[in-house]
């Protein structure tokens, strides 16, 4: 009776140890199942995998289990990296594993060709970088483990970069535009790309920190210096960077020293080396400049408005009472104006400085006074400067002189040289 009463209770006890190993093996098979549906749901999206290798260089292990790579599929199907690999790219692997203790922390880049046809580049390679360590068992046997990262997709986004950059290029390039960044603290000007001239070739001016002085009239140079420092007060004052969309129109010194327009645009941000700078972006502009054109005569209009647009020749035009009635970018931009449209209705002393207003104000005056053209030309301002300055009057219905436009040009005297 004793016998058999242990009996059951040693079954009892073996069924139990069955149902939980069953119960175990039940969860490991569901918690496995679950692991492949899961790498299979983020099939080709995994690119990183480890792989353990033997002494000999063949597969032991992998991680994951269900990685969906063409390598790690190969690898674990019984392959080697010599059978995968062509022979070039198999040497260099194999000195990189005899060698591995010497460079650690160097990867091995190595490529395989894809199965896929690309219809501009024929059959597109896969990347991939690796890094390997030493896992030694005892003094003689180890094993290697191989961390390995599809880099394919990386490759492919920097080439696309590139292709973006190579088209940004080449529209800056077609357009005559280019990327500009001023120093707020120094005042110095870096182009970040190149200048070019009508026929899209660039201009000799190095990319990086340029005499800003060399490449633009000192007015010019002024009204950019203005603009930044009303810029900067505000920002300091207030935290207003300035409108980004608020053109400012300068000249600078073409490849063969004439003047060209162009209209810049930018706003205070901080650099890559956190200064403060005025930076953005300058368009040529070969349309006319903003000018009032008059009369409903098109061709008269035009010609008028081409005249107006002179980056050198600086045109004005005032009533009897000394008021300013219109004028060009040109003779804004020498008295570090934005816009022509800012002079109109003011007097001629609100915008002409003191060193030239009196020599203005004379000519002005002889015309009003006689009625005929006045030129005037000579050295100006005790430097080597040469103005040549004409005055012409504007005359109504009744042929009374009520206007007066003014035409003048700066010259230095060493832009000439004398010729046999």
């Amino acid at each position: 009776m004793m016998i058999s009463h242990a009996s059951t209770v040693v079954w009892a006890f073996i069924c139990a140890v069955l149902l939980i190993s069953t119960v175990i093996c039940v969860m490991l098979i569901r918690d496995s199942r679950n692991r492949q549906r899961l790498y299979k749901k983020f099939e080709g999206n995994l690119n990183e995998f480890i792989v353990v290798l033997t002494q000999k260089m063949e597969f032991l292990y992998g991680l994951p289990m269900f990685m969906s790579d063409k390598l790690f599929y190969q690898l674990s199907h019984g392959r080697t990296f010599a059978e995968i690999l062509g022979t070039s790219s198999w040497n260099r692997m194999k000195s990189y594993f005899e060698e591995i203790e010497k460079h650690l922390e160097m990867p091995f880049l190595f490529s395989l060709l894809s199965d896929y046809k690309d219809s501009d580049e024929g059959s597109r390679p896969t990347w991939y970088e690796m890094h390997v360590s030493l896992e030694r068992l005892n003094a003689e046997e180890f094993y290697y483990v191989c961390f390995i990262r599809n880099i394919s997709k990386e490759n492919e986004s920097r080439r696309e970069k590139e292709k973006l950059q190579d088209r940004f290029d080449s529209l800056l390039q077609n357009t005559g535009d280019f990327l500009w960044s001023f120093d707020v603290e120094d005042r110095s000007m870096k182009l970040l790309t190149p200048m070019v001239d009508d026929e899209h070739r660039v201009i000799p001016q190095s990319v990086g920190y340029v005499d800003i002085h060399k490449m633009m009239p000192e007015g010019d140079y002024a009204l950019l210096d203005s603009v930044l420092n009303d810029r900067v007060k505000d920002f300091r004052n207030f935290g207003f960077r300035g409108d980004p969309f608020e053109t400012i129109k300068v000249r600078f010194y073409g490849p063969d020293k004439t003047l060209v327009w162009y209209g810049l645009r930018g706003k205070l941000c901080m650099d890559e080396n956190d200064r403060l700078v005025l930076q953005g972006t300058a368009r040529r502009m070969d349309v006319v400049l903003d000018n009032p054109v008059f009369g409903d005569d098109r061709d008269r209009d035009a010609m008028l408005s081409a005249t107006l647009a002179f980056p050198d020749i600086r045109i004005l035009w005032v009533d009897r009472d000394y008021k300013i009635i219109g004028c060009n970018q040109a003779f804004a931009t020498d008295f570090q104006i934005i816009n022509p449209h800012e002079t109109y209705g003011k007097d001629l002393h609100q915008v002409v400085n003191q060193d030239f207003l009196p020599f203005i104000s004379k000519i002005v005056s002889e015309v009003f006074n006689s009625g005929r053209s006045v030129s005037w030309k000579g050295a100006f301002g005790g430097g080597d400067r040469l103005l040549l300055f004409n005055a012409v009057p504007l005359k109504n219905e009744n042929n009374m002189v009520h206007n007066v436009l003014a035409v003048y040009l700066f010259l230095d005297k060493d832009s000439f040289s004398d010729t046999v």
